[in-house]
């Protein structure tokens, strides 16, 4: 994995750093973050705040937005979280894993629509699931756009 996309990953805005999230993979569409949440994270059952992992998921939707549409973010296109929808499923309990990928149109069809009216709104769809179990905890699917500047 490329440095230089880690680093536009994990330190893109100051909560992507305050939050502490680690890219794990990036490939076809799909990212993964791995998250050890420190302690001012937790709520009060002692893991991630149900806001850490909102957080999460949108920055791991972010990271499936900045790797397959690197070329137009280097060009100067926003990348935006527009809406989300979150449903927790079970208690997030120590290390977190939220796996992101690209659903709706497609690659091309955001391409598209950015090239033709200079917007496009597209789902990513992320699932949550605790390290040390594989116990899925949440599933978000979170409206993202990208827009020209």
């Amino acid at each position: 994995m490329d440095d230089d996309l880690r680093a536009r990953i994990e330190g893109a805005t100051a909560f992507a750093r305050t939050l502490g999230a680690t890219l794990v993979e990036v490939a076809d569409g799909t990212a993964v973050l791995r998250l050890d949440a420190a302690p001012e994270l937790h709520n009060h059952l002692g893991g991630p705040h149900a806001a850490t992992l909102f957080g999460l998921g949108e920055t791991a939707a972010a990271a499936v937005v900045i790797t397959v549409f690197a070329d137009l973010v280097g060009a100067g296109v926003v990348p935006l979280i527009k809406s989300a929808t979150i449903h927790y499923q079970a208690i997030a309990t120590g290390v977190m894993l939220a796996t992101a990928h690209l659903t709706g149109d497609g690659e091309d069809g955001v391409r598209e629509s950015v090239a033709a009216r200079g917007v496009a709104v597209f789902p990513v769809e992320v699932v949550f699931r605790r390290e040390y179990d594989g116990v899925g905890t949440a599933t978000m699917t979170a409206q993202m756009a990208l827009k020209r500047g």
